[in-house]
This record gives structure tokens, sequence and C-alpha cells, in this order.
């Protein structure tokens, strides 16, 4: 298949799954901060096997969601290879699907871009020449879903500022106490935002509950989130939200 025009760029599971998917009411500081989702380009894609494999690659801008132009010479290379050898798993975090049988899927993504980091004004401080891995996991059996993710960036940048290595990881767990109806998920994540930098993790604590009429089309969530930020001498943000989302 070939796919053109604005679109979600092939890179981060979480990211990959639509905001009206999730099992909390957005999406964690870790996909956030690594994958940018929707973009102008092109990419090829294909599901061989039986849909046992779904491979993506696309060039892209570069500059993000309704920007048309590229600010730079270079195009954003994105990269997805996943694997399901046990039936489609969707891009939904909640366990809609398994009923009873075992899915399974692993994957990893690539991305390589330029970025054009500016100072005061419009001036072009410097460049940034980014790469990002990233892997993700996911399990569903009866009502069970189990999430992970992580992510490595090193980021290279020229007019002697210095280069850095920025990682995060998420974990995610699902259950239906109530089969499809009510659901109780928890969350830990983590972002270090440069390697080099001792005590400057963000993390992120959180428990979901979830009322589902009728799956992700209609549905009530309540969510706590604790986040704490170590450079910010060990500042701690909690946060409660309540959405009630109805698709038709």
């Amino acid at each position: 298949m070939v796919k053109a025009g604005q679109f979600k760029v092939p890179f981060g599971r979480q990211e990959l799954t639509s905001s009206g998917s999730q099992q909390f009411v957005d999406r964690t500081l870790v996909s956030n901060t690594f994958a940018r989702g929707r973009d102008i380009g092109v990419q090829l894609w294909g599901t061989p096997f039986s849909s046992k494999i779904d491979w993506r690659v696309g060039l892209f801008n570069g500059n993000g969601r309704t920007v048309s132009r590229n600010d730079n010479d270079d195009l954003q290379l994105n990269a997805r290879l996943a694997w399901q050898p046990f039936g489609d798993v969707k891009y939904s975090e909640s366990d809609f699907e398994s009923t009873g049988n075992f899915l399974f899927a692993i994957a990893a993504d690539y991305e390589s871009s330029v970025r054009e980091v500016a100072a005061a004004g419009t001036a072009v401080a410097h460049q940034n020449d980014q790469e990002i891995l990233g892997f993700d996991v996911v399990a569903k059996w009866s009502g069970l879903s189990l999430y992970g993710e992580i992510f490595d960036r090193s980021n290279d940048r020229n007019k002697g500022f210095s280069d850095f290595d920025d990682a995060g990881i998420i974990l995610q767990a699902g259950y239906f106490i109530l089969p499809k109806k009510f659901e109780v998920a928890v969350r830990v994540a983590e972002l270090d935002p440069n390697s080099d930098v001792d005590d400057n993790e963000r993390t992120e604590n959180g428990v979901a509950l979830n009322w589902f009429p009728n799956k992700h089309n209609h549905k009530l969530q309540a969510d706590y989130r604790l986040i704490e930020d170590k450079a910010r001498a060990n500042s701690d943000d909690k946060e409660f939200r309540l959405q009630y989302q109805l698709i038709f």
C-alpha cells in the first residue's frame, strides 16, 4: 500500500493508538516527548503472512502537523516493523478482542531527522541531528492487557553545542473486573531528558477507572496521576481528570 498526505508517522505504539482508544485520558509524557504524531509525507506499508507482519516506512517533512514547508534540506525517515503471531492486536489499549485467545505483538521503530533549533527571535542557533530507536510489546488475554514501550534518542548538535542522549520507558496494565464494561488500569513511566545529568528524571505514576457502555465509542473515564520532576527540586504535580467520550 502507498499512503500520502498528512497522517501519523509510523512510530510509537501509544502514539499510533487513537486518543479515543486510550485507557487513560491522555498519553504518557514519554510518548509525547519521543513520538510527535502527524506530519506531511509518503509511506509504503505492507501486511504479509496473513497480517502476522506489519511493516511501514516513510519520508516526512519533519516539522509536525499543519506545517507544509520543510525548514531544511533533510527529510525525516521513519520505519516500523511489527510481528503479531497469534492474530491482529488492534491499536486499542483495552482488551476487547482476545475473547479467551492469547494475543501478542512486538515491534521496533526507527526515526532519523534534523531539527533546526531557534535562538531568541528567528535566528537558527544550531542543528540537532537526531536518531531514535523504539521498541514496544503488547499482550492481551481474557480482559487483561499488558503494554510496554522504550525509547532511546541520540542528539548530535553542531556549532559547539554538546551532544547528549535521552531515553524513556512506559509500563501499563489494565484488567476488566466486569468483562468489557468496567476496567482498572495502572501506569508507570519515566523520562530521562539527559543521560549525562544525574537526578533529572521525570516520572509518571497513575491509576484509571473506565466504564464502557459501548466499548471506546461510549465511555466514562477517571484517572489520577502523580508527576514528579527531580530537576525542579523534586516537585510533585498531582492531577485528577474526568472525561466522558461519545463517538458516532
